[in-house]
């Protein structure tokens, strides 16, 4: 996995986590994601006890949070290539890295991906957006096994 911008998250004395977010940490999203457009700035936050997962949490209004992990994870030979437009978007060029993110969700006692849409981050501009290809050949529902 690339790089990923990480916050610190430390419990408080009630148990709840709180979070120091450096603003350089913070990741921009300025479509926000379906659902929760009205929230544009996240924060990934990776920890050893989640890997390979990490949280992508919000920090606008509701406060969304989502479970992710790169798709590469879970499919090796995952497409990670992206339109002019996209990149345009992403203020990124051919070399620059990307830290790619696809959404894992409970769907009943089911753990899924969505690696049709994932969310893709110029971790260099802090800059990221859900990216969703015309004539993707992968699903909003791949399953997650152990292993």
């Amino acid at each position: 996995m690339n790089a990923a911008p990480a916050a610190s998250v430390e419990p408080d004395s009630s148990g709840l986590e709180t979070m120091a977010v450096r603003p350089r940490d913070v990741v921009v999203l300025p479509d926000g994601l379906p659902g929760f457009e009205r929230c544009r700035r996240f924060v990934v936050i990776s920890s050893p006890d989640l890997a390979p997962l990490v949280q992508l949490r919000g920090l606008d209004s509701v406060r969304p949070s989502f479970l992710a992990l790169d798709p590469r994870v879970v499919l090796p030979d995952y497409d990670t290539s992206l339109s002019p437009s996209d990149r345009c978007r992403l203020a990124v060029d051919e070399a620059g890295p990307l830290l790619w993110l696809a959404l894992v969700r409970f769907d009943g006692d089911r753990l899924v991906a969505n690696m049709r849409a994932p969310v893709v981050i110029n971790p260099q501009r802090m800059i990221g957006r859900q990216v969703i290809p015309a004539d993707s050949p992968y699903t909003t529902h791949h399953e997650l096994t152990a292993g």
